[in-house]
């Protein structure tokens, strides 16, 4: 049973992860921060056993002018929280989308 659950769960990681886990390992970003110009909407999710919701709250902080909002949900808003997580982006979207001449 075990062996099965493995192939099941490696079947679905999507090429390129091993390399995304090690590059988020060893990258500190903090510093850039300051200087990140763009509008910016940081999405808390208050129940994610991946990104610890504190180190999700720093980078809003130290990002100028971030937007937090908080989701009660795990590490996949989108699929956990779809109808919160889209209104949170399209309204922020909305707030900072020049309309068309």
């Amino acid at each position: 049973m075990l062996r099965g659950a493995i192939a099941e769960v490696a079947a679905t990681v999507p090429p390129g992860t091993p390399e995304q886990v090690d590059l988020v390992r060893r990258i500190d970003v903090r510093a850039d921060l300051a200087r990140v110009q763009a509008p910016t909407l940081v999405i808390t999710t208050t129940a994610d056993p991946l990104v610890p919701p504190a180190l999700q709250r720093e980078l809003a902080d130290r990002i100028p002018g971030a937007r937090r909002a908080e989701l009660p949900t795990g590490h996949l808003p989108f699929a956990e929280r779809p109808e919160q997580w889209r209104a949170l982006i399209t309204d922020f979207l909305a707030e900072h989308t020049a309309p068309a001449a």
